[in-house]
């Protein structure tokens, strides 16, 4: 434990907090290249989390317990731990918590409890089980109540739930800071990226009607190669050996197609015919390319700011690495 606490009225601990750092951190229940997507491969096992479903009892004890935790922690002193330990000093207050308020839960209830807030307070809340599993492909977010993924090549409902369309915004503003952006009423659309590389794209109100809309691509761990391509049906033999051979003479190549017609696979997967010794500059909106290379040089775009001014395009970024002795240039995306 750390900090100065006192108790409050119930008994419970209480630690001094900055009001600024509580909005910042907590969602407040009690308020009001064409871009290459790539191809699905055949399934392979994996391992699958099992859906949560809670009551709306469930989300109440939540919320009461998560209210009394913002009041009682010192978030100032948690941004300082390392995340392990910032996440068992959540787990050892909510813990407390649950006992003064006579909370009754299973103890599998209660793990969970504690997971969801840890998830809430340190990464990005009810989405995390999801961003863990390596068989969802997207995860879209319309609004706090509905959630669905891409598994498989197919689209699914799932059980994943916001307490309101404040805690959505929250995450998704999280999100979008750690790379130099915002999202809110003046500047609703965003595009950004999650430490991982996975690709994120916010649309916030007045522009989405029924609350934030939060898509997510996530990044595949295991980059494939032209070879797995044709073992997974997705391109012929020949077709392989044309795209190899026109990767290596640098011939200039535009790869076009619908959304999830796997443009950035074909295109990630065509880099592997670059010489590790050429020196590559990539432009993308959000980098999500996967290049192995030693010497590549990644470039991104830069929105406006509030007063609509120091915005960098992708033609200012092309214009630019003209200048950098590039031997191969990848734009990610055109419009």
């Amino acid at each position: 434990m750390f900090g100065k606490r006192s108790t409050t009225d119930d008994g419970a601990p209480r630690r001094v907090v900055p009001p600024q750092e509580v909005a910042a951190v907590a969602p407040r229940p009690s308020e009001p290249k064409v871009t290459a997507i790539e191809p699905r491969a055949p399934a392979r096992a994996e391992p699958v989390v099992q859906e949560r479903r809670h009551s709306e009892e469930y989300y109440d004890v939540k919320t009461t317990v998560f209210n009394a935790l913002i009041d009682t922690i010192d978030l100032t002193q948690l941004a300082k731990l390392e995340p392990a330990a910032a996440r068992e000093e959540i787990r050892d207050i909510v813990s407390e918590i649950i006992q003064i308020k006579n909370v009754v839960m299973s103890i599998a209830e209660q793990e969970e409890l504690l997971e969801d807030i840890c998830n809430d307070v340190l990464g990005y809340g009810p989405l995390e089980p999801l961003l863990a599993r390596d068989d969802i492909a997207d995860i879209m977010v319309n609004g706090s109540a509905t959630t669905y993924i891409e598994v498989a090549g197919k689209v699914q409902k799932t059980g994943v739930r916001f307490a309101d369309n404040a805690q959505l915004m929250n995450i998704c503003q999280r999100i979008v800071s750690q790379v130099g952006r915002r999202v809110d009423e003046s500047s609703p659309i965003c595009d950004a990226r999650l430490p991982d590389g996975s690709r994120v794209n916010v649309i916030a109100p007045p522009l989405a009607i029924d609350g934030p809309t939060l898509t997510i691509r996530k990044f595949k761990k295991d980059r494939l190669k032209l070879e797995q391509l044709v073992k997974y049906k997705s391109i012929t033999p020949e077709a392989k050996t044309i795209l190899e051979v026109i990767g290596r003479v640098r011939c200039n190549i535009l790869i076009s197609g619908g959304t999830g017609s796997g443009k950035t696979t074909l295109l990630n997967c065509m880099t592997g015919s670059i010489d590790n010794d050429e020196r590559i500059i990539t432009c993308e909106d959000s980098a999500e390319l996967q290049l192995q290379q030693p010497h590549v040089v990644r470039l991104e775009t830069r929105p406006p700011n509030l007063e609509g001014e120091g915005e960098i395009t992708m033609r200012d970024l092309v214009k630019n690495c003209l200048r950098m002795r590039p031997e191969r240039i990848i734009v990610g995306e055109v419009r």
